[in-house]
């Protein structure tokens, strides 16, 4: 029913903006964590891009993928502007599924806008491409290395 497509869409906002939220930076920038160390800004950047696209991507997983049990891994080029609003995608490798390297597009564009450059970066980049591996599970889950 409608309501029911409506309070999922809702449910599934809530649990992506949960993870918005988990990306900002530690409260305490001079006190090392095992994702940010104050030498090592980007790291945090690194990581939080990359568990945002892994949690956006598993709570929007590919049912079609899931009915089929079609698996893979696939090449992806993410490129972004300063503003952290996506550029370009390109499919590099593709999975062997179209189904796979569409949903692949489709859940950058579903994570996207992504946090701003730091200062830094933008003095060295207009844009910013990012390549990874992305890989479809068994079990329903995607991965990015």
């Amino acid at each position: 029913s409608i309501k029911h497509i409506t309070e999922h869409t809702h449910t599934k906002q809530r649990e992506q903006q949960k993870i918005y939220t988990q990306c900002a930076p530690p409260p305490h920038p001079n006190t090392p964590t095992n994702t940010y160390t104050k030498k090592d800004q980007d790291a945090i950047n690194w990581n939080c891009w990359r568990r945002r696209i892994e949690a956006v991507g598993n709570i929007n997983y590919p049912r079609a993928a899931r009915q089929q049990q079609l698996y893979g891994s696939l090449r992806m080029l993410v490129a972004l502007f300063p503003n952290g609003e996506v550029s370009e995608i390109q499919i590099l490798r593709s999975s062997g599924h179209s189904l796979l390297d569409q949903s692949a597009v489709r859940i950058v564009n579903m994570a996207a806008p992504f946090d701003p450059f730091p200062e830094a970066m933008r003095a060295e980049a207009d844009i910013l491409e990012i390549i990874r591996t992305w890989r479809f599970h068994e079990g329903n889950a995607l991965t990015s290395f």
